[in-house]
């Protein structure tokens, strides 16, 4: 920092005791030393004061002017210019600082004319309020888009919460509702099962009371058990015939999980819907969803097979399962009906077969028997084609040799009730695998039999694919 003393000892140096060394002596008259420094001034009132400058003994009556001190100030002025540290008009350290002239300042300005009626204060607090508010400059912007962003966020994520909600319920809604219609069955199957189970208590009870008096009777002489026998031959043609099976005593599995997903999806169609921002982007959206066109039916299937939970695979099983012997079951075959029945227009289904050693798929009349053992024939009310040690062959009377170029993964079955056909396709191929013509039925169930221990038979799904035209 620049200090005006050191200009001062660039002119004198001092000894030990203040007195100007070399040749400079304090004598009796003028001070040598000041003489030294000021050749100019002849005053014998100049004298040196001991402290390394010089002043009059006498009063300020006197003004001497010394022109060798200028240009030593003026260098002293000009390196306060370039001392940041320091005022440029005061040359004092920079203490304060202006408002209105956003400049730094030192004491004697707040006081000079360049500064009247400005504001100043302290340089410390000065720097940190400029810092602070040049940041707010600088980042501002981003400070700005930094909260809108965040605002942003909270109303995106309070939207997607809220949208979410309305499917969630919906879910839950559809949830209640199914399972609200499967208790429902329940109950009506149980109410059925009751009243079946009263019916039988009453003709048990019947029953066992002609038996005992049969054998009261049987215990009496001969002339009065002769004398009664009308009557009590009378009452064994009154014994209730032997309990039959009910159809439809089980739940209707199928009903319940065949396509679940799918038929959710189709009824959530009605909640969904499509914003313009989206129509704006593309005007045709394609959405597309996966629906298995038919189920396996449990309440149909022998017990050598093993279905799966969604109702879509079937694996022959190495031991044979305990399952209630219901009318609509299959006793012996290794067979099972799809749960849809069908009646009339044109239905395809399509099951992977790859490497299955031993199967047969088709169609079947609704009014075949399913109890005993089957001739797989269009006369019988069977349509279908099998594999078996190695040979494709359709099931006709006689069976017919298929022809194929490869060995197919999937086979397509196709009933056209509009047309009287069965057709059987290899999906990757254009020319059907067989084709049964003059099918006349009223109504029919897919059909499927496996003996493949190793390789289950699999019911695929299809893409079913939807378009949203533009609003009109």
């Amino acid at each position: 920092m620049c200090q005006p003393t050191s200009y001062m000892s660039a002119f004198v140096s001092q000894s030990e005791d203040g007195s100007p060394k070399g040749n400079l002596k304090k004598e009796g008259g003028p001070s040598e030393a000041c003489r030294a420094l000021f050749p100019g001034i002849t005053s014998p009132n100049l004298v040196w004061n001991g402290e390394g400058s010089c002043s009059q003994a006498s009063s300020m009556e006197e003004l001497i002017v010394n022109t060798m001190l200028e240009t030593p100030y003026e260098s002293f002025m000009e390196n306060c210019k370039e001392d940041t540290f320091l005022c440029r008009e005061h040359g004092e350290p920079l203490t304060l600082f202006c408002l209105e002239d956003l400049e730094p300042s030192c004491n004697q300005c707040e006081s000079s004319v360049n500064h009247e009626g400005h504001r100043l204060y302290s340089l410390l607090d000065a720097s940190r309020d400029c810092k602070v508010g040049l940041w707010l400059v600088l980042f501002g912007r981003y400070a700005q888009h930094a909260t809108e962003q965040a605002h942003q966020e909270e109303s995106a994520e309070k939207q997607i919460q809220e949208e979410f909600e309305v499917l969630h319920q919906f879910l839950r809604d559809e949830e209640a509702s199914r399972l609200s219609m499967l208790r429902e069955e329940s109950d009506e199957k149980k109410e059925m099962m009751l009243q079946r189970i009263e019916d039988l208590e009453i003709d048990i009870a019947s029953l066992t009371y002609t038996i005992r008096v049969v054998e009261q009777e049987m215990r009496s002489l001969d002339v009065p058990f002769l004398q009664n026998y009308k009557d009590t031959i009378k009452r064994t043609w009154r014994i209730p015939p032997d309990p039959e099976l009910v159809t439809g005593s089980l739940l209707d599995v199928a009903k319940h999980l065949g396509s679940l997903k799918f038929k959710v999806w189709e009824r959530m169609k009605e909640i969904i819907q499509y914003s313009e921002h989206t129509q704006h982007i593309k005007p045709k959206v394609d959405l597309f969803t996966f629906k298995v066109p038919v189920t396996l039916d449990p309440n149909t299937s022998s017990g050598c097979f093993r279905i799966s939970e969604d109702l879509t695979t079937l694996q022959c099983c190495s031991h044979t399962l305990r399952l209630p012997e219901n009318p609509e079951r299959f006793d012996l075959g290794a067979e099972v009906l799809a749960s849809e029945e069908l009646g009339s227009g044109k239905h395809s289904w399509d099951v992977e077969v790859r490497n299955n050693s031993y199967w047969v798929i088709g169609v079947v009349s609704a009014s075949i028997n399913r109890k005993g053992k089957h001739v797989l024939t269009p006369a019988e009310g069977f349509w279908t084609i099998r594999f078996r040690n190695g040979e494709y062959k359709a099931c006709t009377a006689p069976w017919s040799p298929l022809t194929m170029s490869r060995e197919p993964l999937v086979v397509r079955v196709v009933m056209d009730f509009n047309r009287s056909r069965v057709t059987f396709y290899d999906p990757r191929e254009k020319t059907p695998l067989f084709t049964y013509r003059d099918v006349n039925i009223q109504s029919a169930f897919p059909y499927f039999c496996s003996a493949c221990k190793e390789h289950p038979l699999r019911l695929l799904s299809t893409k079913i694919s939807i378009k949203t035209e533009d609003p009109i």
